[in-house]
């Protein structure tokens, strides 16, 4: 009984360690983010495109400060709906630490009413489910993921106060190893790729 309660207590223990190290730096991160939304002319950044196909095409956004990257921001349209997908790789010390993911979910929800005469009538109300997904890279190279969710008539939705919503630690949706690939990708894009407004936009995936 004594060695599992120990195993119990460790396992709570690293939990609230994961926890703890992960707020830190969010705080930076979320910090960082608003100073670019407050416009910060400290902060540079440059802007490139990338076309593969009718149904893959994307934008990336890459911010400097003090010359260092530290934030990527990955918008692409993929598949034949061309659904976009919004993706930031935020970087400290040239190693990336925090790997945000955001979707939405629309689905329609139908209501029954029924007055005081008895007469009943059913509305249509759409409602949007969007989920914030965090992975955070520890600096042994592990990963950890938190995650904010929430639920709401669209026409109710309130980001401010989605903003607000703590991160719980949660189970990762997206595998590591193909984040870190494409974090290479978009590296290798910040070098390699370059636009010229004459030219047709080359493919992320052709620029070795």
């Amino acid at each position: 009984m004594k060695i599992c309660s120990g195993i119990l207590f460790l396992f709570i223990l690293n939990v609230g360690y994961c926890q703890e190290v992960f707020d830190k730096t969010n705080e930076v991160y979320e910090a960082f983010l608003g100073r670019i939304t407050d416009k910060d002319t400290l902060i540079k950044n440059r802007t490139k495109y990338y076309k593969c196909s009718e149904d893959l095409s994307g934008r990336i956004e890459f911010y400097y400060q003090n010359e260092g990257l530290r934030l990527m921001t990955h918008i692409y349209k993929q598949g034949f709906g061309n659904e976009t997908f919004l993706e930031n790789y935020f970087i400290e010390n040239d190693t990336l630490r925090i790997k945000t993911s955001v979707s939405e979910e629309m689905y329609m929800n139908t209501l029954y009413k029924e007055s005081s005469q008895g007469i009943s009538s059913t509305s249509v109300e759409k409602v949007v489910e969007v989920t914030e997904q965090r992975m955070f890279f520890e600096k042994n190279n592990s990963k950890v993921c938190f995650e904010r969710k929430h639920g709401e008539k669209l026409s109710e939705w309130d980001q401010e106060y989605f903003s607000t919503l703590p991160f719980g630690k949660s189970n990762c949706i997206e595998d590591a190893e193909e984040i870190r690939y494409k974090y290479r990708l978009l590296r290798k894009a910040e070098k390699k790729l370059v636009n010229y407004s004459n030219r047709k936009r080359r493919c992320i995936f052709h620029i070795w």
